[in-house]
């Protein structure tokens, strides 16, 4: 790698919205857009490995591939990570082939009554019938690719949706509506596995790794100064819930103790910013020599003070330059406007040349 590090020009982007690509697939809450990730990777060069330690749905891990960046993404969330799975998988000619054989396998069993009933909790969310194609196509989870089974995912959301007749946004669960809109899950599977397969990365691009772990615990993971681009959306430092809307109720499908993996991400105020400082000890642990570690971060309003997400983190870790910038085309706005907030976000960067951390551009 080159010790001339690049000078990553952070663009104004005026819509955030990419429903068109592999990142529609499901509606993970508080992931970076795909555009703002884009108009940072395409700065980068495309040799070289870049680490997301917070990966979330993949959207950063996809795009480095994409670009042509070795990547790793570490996320200690089981949902995320099948999710950004799905994203990187490199995909066959046969995909719908198998997404209608799994199909008529679950039509078959339907038919028979040879499936499990879906549990309660999550089953007051849907029409009875839809319920019942979810919980026959479940039974063929375990034997799904990777892409397969972020679709299945991705579909329980959809479903969620229309079931209460498209009341709720697409990324956040309202209150039950009655009566309960019947959706066809298998219909939605189907177009779901088709839209989403023509956005495979290339079979040439380079290999992606995505990590069920600890961020807090990077080096266990990864080798010494293997890292020589670190790009990353932390968790919002307000204590965010990554397990609760539509996770929940996949979590609840699948019968998984959300409350347990709740316990294990980073998302609780008291603790934040000594799990930071961990994340960014580990982080100079496997960042090589020569690197730029960039942090996509923003605002908190705590009733009338606002807290800067740039001089939060550069507090634990002198960052080289902060860049700031307002939200822009992002659903945002709404909330802005009805709680008298202006909300900013910030880049943090860092810059380390010849094994020094550097002040400025």
């Amino acid at each position: 790698m080159s010790t001339n590090m690049p000078e990553i020009v952070f663009q104004k982007i005026k819509s955030v919205n990419n429903p068109n690509s592999m990142h529609g697939i499901y509606p993970y809450r508080g992931k970076i857009s795909a555009i703002d990730a884009i108009s940072i990777i395409d700065q980068l060069p495309n040799k070289g490995t870049l680490l997301d330690p917070f990966c979330g749905s993949g959207t950063i891990v996809y795009e480095a591939q994409k670009h042509g960046l070795s990547a790793y993404g570490v996320d200690n969330n089981p949902l995320a990570i099948q999710l950004a799975k799905a994203k990187i998988y490199i995909g066959n000619t046969d995909i719908l082939e198998e997404c209608k054989s799994f199909i008529e396998k679950a039509k078959n069993d339907l038919a028979n009554g040879n499936y499990e009933k879906m549990p309660d909790a999550p089953a007051r969310s849907f029409h009875i019938d839809s319920a019942n194609e979810i919980m026959s196509m479940k039974k063929y989870f375990s034997e799904m690719n990777d892409y397969l089974k972020g679709v299945f995912y991705g579909t329980i959301a959809l479903v969620a949706r229309g079931c209460n007749d498209y009341m709720w946004t697409s990324s956040t669960v309202g209150k039950n509506i009655e009566p309960k809109r019947y959706i066809d899950f298998f219909d939605k599977f189907y177009s779901k596995a088709k839209k989403h397969s023509k956005y495979f990365n290339s079979s040439e691009s380079p290999e992606a790794h995505i990590i069920h772990g600890d961020s807090r615990k990077l080096s266990d993971y990864l080798e010494p100064k293997s890292i020589n681009y670190v790009f990353t959306s932390p968790p919002y430092f307000d204590g965010l819930d990554y397990t609760a809307y539509y996770g929940k109720l996949i979590y609840e499908i699948f019968e998984t103790d959300r409350v347990e993996i709740k316990k294990q991400l980073i998302q609780y105020v008291d603790t934040y910013e000594n799990d930071m400082r961990a994340v960014l000890n580990e982080l100079d642990k496997v960042i090589s020599d020569n690197a730029i570690m960039i942090f996509v971060v923003g605002d908190k309003k705590i009733k009338k003070e606002v807290i800067n997400g740039g001089d939060f983190f550069s507090s634990i870790k002198k960052a080289s330059y902060i860049e700031e910038r307002r939200y822009t085309g992002t659903s945002s706005q709404v909330f802005d406007v009805l709680n008298n907030t202006d909300r900013k976000e910030q880049i943090v960067v860092w810059k380390k040349v010849k094994g020094e951390y550097v002040n400025g551009i």
